[in-house]
């Protein structure tokens, strides 16, 4: 039996944000006898949340020296970053594609991996519709002049969205049809709907007579925590018998929880971490709240509307989240008093149940994206071998 194709994918790390979930959920569902997934991974964290399960399914981890953190850019690390590219695609002969799911440094490593490498194909793949705010104005500048070459780097475009598409790629390749939109897929059977599993999780919580407004996502900048604390804290004035449930962590946890107590929302607050059981979770919410700063297509907005809840969202996420009929955009020039109200109508009345059918339908289902992906990596491998 021959041995898989390796597909070398380029992370920030793989933490558990909407991409790198994105990544494992693809990952789970190929057929891992054909295709395998190795990792180029940034930022200097050897311990990141899905290494363990990468290294399981016979994935490959590498670290490339750290030019960036959450609090600063080493521009004069760029020399060494270069060099040890140069190193390792020279090193690894074995990677005829690769995968771009870091766009900000792509200009760099893409070049490099055709030059120094055998890569034939270097997917630059677009998962934000919004350069992530920096700490440093220069930083912010570089990542946007980066996206300019980049379009003259990759040899394929993918976007999660039509509006991830208009951030990083022309009008032109956009109208000509060389974007292809890969959306964000789930396992939409596990986020199913399911009425025991969600009596069982409000039994465990204590909340068998609570409204539970949740969200799940990690604690930075761009998921908007403060604002969620806001128009919590607005909403419990229309209705004091409301739980906050917050999944996830980062950065900016502390803060949050500092904030929650100035507020004098501790008991009404639950910060749950991390979790392997966010499908379960999320079939005690009764709704989902989604503030975003910014996002391309947000994974947690699909999982959301697969198991059955109302979505209110900022207006800055795009409206192609919504395949069921069932979210709420609004400006976050609004008033947080307008947010709890949008919350408060749209509980009301509110009928939960299965929409797994119109998941599938718009093709979020993780078996179809993982499908898409699966036959162009091995078309693109096989037409390098047969050069």
């Amino acid at each position: 039996m021959s041995e898989p194709i390796r597909i070398l994918n380029v992370v920030g790390r793989m933490d558990r944000g909407g991409i790198e979930t994105l990544i494992m959920n693809v990952y789970r569902h190929i057929d891992r006898s054909k295709v395998q997934f190795d990792f180029l991974a940034h930022y200097g964290k050897e311990n990141a949340d899905y290494n363990a399960e990468i290294r399981s399914l016979g994935g490959r981890i590498y670290e490339a020296p750290v030019i960036k953190t959450e609090e600063k850019t080493y521009f004069w690390r760029l020399f060494e970053y270069r060099k040890a590219l140069k190193e390792f695609f020279k090193e690894h002969q074995e990677y005829h594609v690769v995968h771009g799911h870091m766009t900000n440094t792509a200009a760099i490593y893409m070049p490099i991996a055709k030059k120094y490498g055998r890569a034939t194909t270097c997917i630059a793949h677009s998962h934000l519709a919004k350069t992530q705010k920096s700490n440093s104005p220069i930083t912010a500048i570089a990542t946007d002049i980066l996206r300019f070459p980049l379009r003259f780097c990759a040899t394929d475009y993918f976007a999660c969205s039509e509006s991830a598409a208009r951030w990083l790629f022309s009008k032109k390749d956009i109208e000509s049809g060389k974007v292809k939109i890969v959306q964000n897929g789930i396992d939409s059977k596990v986020f199913d709907y399911n009425p025991e599993i969600r009596e069982r999780v409000r039994n465990s919580f204590h909340l068998a007579d609570k409204t539970v407004i949740g969200h799940v996502g990690r604690f930075y900048h761009p998921k908007n925590h403060a604002f969620i604390l806001d128009v919590f804290h607005e909403y419990m004035k229309i209705n004091p018998n409301s739980v906050l449930m917050l999944v996830g962590d980062g950065e900016l946890r502390s803060e949050i929880e500092k904030k929650a107590e100035k507020l004098h929302m501790e008991q009404n607050v639950m910060f749950l971490g991390l979790r392997s059981d966010v499908p379960d979770v999320e079939q005690g919410f009764d709704l989902f709240l989604m503030p975003s700063l910014y996002e391309g297509l947000p994974v947690a907005g699909i999982e959301a509307q697969a198991s059955g809840l109302p979505v209110v969202a900022s207006d800055s996420i795009t409206t192609e989240m919504d395949v069921t009929n069932h979210c709420r955009f609004l400006s976050l020039t609004e008033p947080v008093g307008v947010w709890a109200e949008a919350i408060d109508k749209m509980l009301h009345g509110f009928q939960r149940k299965s929409e797994a059918s119109k998941i599938v339908a718009a093709g979020y289902d993780i078996r179809e994206t993982a499908n898409f992906l699966q036959n162009f990596y091995l078309e693109k491998h096989a037409l390098t071998e047969s050069l």
